[in-house]
């Protein structure tokens, strides 16, 4: 079982215009809703594609109770905590040319209260000895990284390995405390936490060991791919092109065909099949309209590369199936 925590959960709200015009009456010509945050994301996917996942989040009566209904209509399995704030909306625009205009909902102020409640469920489920904690997305007011740090050691001293799929401050401080077994960044937020663009293999891959040396480290590309660096390997994958619909959540379905695969399924080790599991996740997902996430049948593995040790001067955008 892998068991997901999202402390910042949301509504994806995502409308779809002819045209956006700023400062004018816009008219939407669909209107999809999804229960969102990274975790929930992770674990709707991990669902979808048979693995056994619970999600974990604080949840309010109204926008709260709308998420654990629609997840447990996907078949997702969902613990939750009251809070008293409101669960927040993420509204993305789609405008007819495929570009999209998000707005996010800064999320609820958290009390001590309800941070408490939130660790006393987790450790219950760490109890579970589940194969993997996922805590993904970002953080409410109230909440800070030292709480995804201290949710790291007690993943590990009940021996549960640890993943955090965030950004900006708090991914710095997690991974700076050396608490995660895997970090996913995508490349914009790993330029971030060096201060520096990175425009290489080679680049990426001492950023990665900098910031997390014994740990493993996914970064996503985009159509560009993905690259697994630890202390020992490195890894690309890349996808064949494809025709993209909405790129919202591709990262989070990449994190859970990461995470779903136990072993090397015909590929020359267990980082090779969890690379490219990935990749053909994440790539499925771009496929799709809004929020959805990728079944069985969306997923064509055998489209991946995975090359080992990929030339440390080849450019980013260079990368390609």
């Amino acid at each position: 079982m892998i068991v997901t925590v999202t402390p910042n959960p949301a509504i994806d709200v995502t409308l779809t215009v002819d045209t956006l015009e700023i400062g004018e009456v816009n008219r939407t010509t669909s209107k999809h809703r999804d229960p969102a945050g990274k975790g929930i994301n992770v674990a709707r996917a991990l669902a979808k594609n048979g693995h056994s996942t619970i999600a974990v989040f604080p949840a309010d009566p109204v926008n709260g109770s709308w998420i654990v209904r629609a997840l447990a209509e996907a078949g997702v399995n969902s613990s939750t905590t009251p809070i008293i704030g409101e669960v927040r909306n993420n509204i993305t625009i789609v405008d007819g040319s495929g570009r999209t205009t998000k707005i996010n909902e800064p999320g609820p102020v958290v009390t001590p209260a309800e941070i408490s409640a939130l660790s006393e469920k987790l450790e219950w489920r760490l109890d579970e000895h589940p194969r993997w904690l996922v805590a993904a997305g970002s953080l409410p007011v109230g909440l800070d990284a030292d709480f995804l740090v201290d949710l790291g050691h007690r993943a590990t001293a009940k021996g549960v390995r640890f993943a955090v799929d965030t950004s900006g401050p708090t991914l710095a401080r997690v991974s700076a405390s050396g608490v995660p077994d895997l970090i996913k960044p995508n490349l914009e937020e790993l330029e971030e936490l060096t201060g520096k663009p990175l425009l290489t293999v080679g680049d990426v891959v001492d950023a990665a060991r900098a910031v997390l040396p014994h740990g493993e480290v996914v970064v996503s590309l985009g159509e560009n791919g993905a690259i697994l660096v630890t202390d020992t390997i490195v890894l690309w994958a890349g996808h064949s092109p494809v025709v993209a619909d909405s790129t919202v959540g591709a990262g989070d379905s990449a994190l859970a065909g990461y995470l779903s695969v136990t072993s090397d399924e015909g590929f020359p080790t267990i980082h090779h099949a969890a690379l490219a599991t990935a990749v053909a996740w994440g790539t499925a997902a771009v496929t799709l309209p809004a929020t959805t996430v990728p079944g069985p049948e969306n997923i064509d593995i055998a489209r991946v590369t995975v090359v080992d040790n990929p030339e440390r001067e080849t450019t980013i955008k260079e990368l390609s199936a």
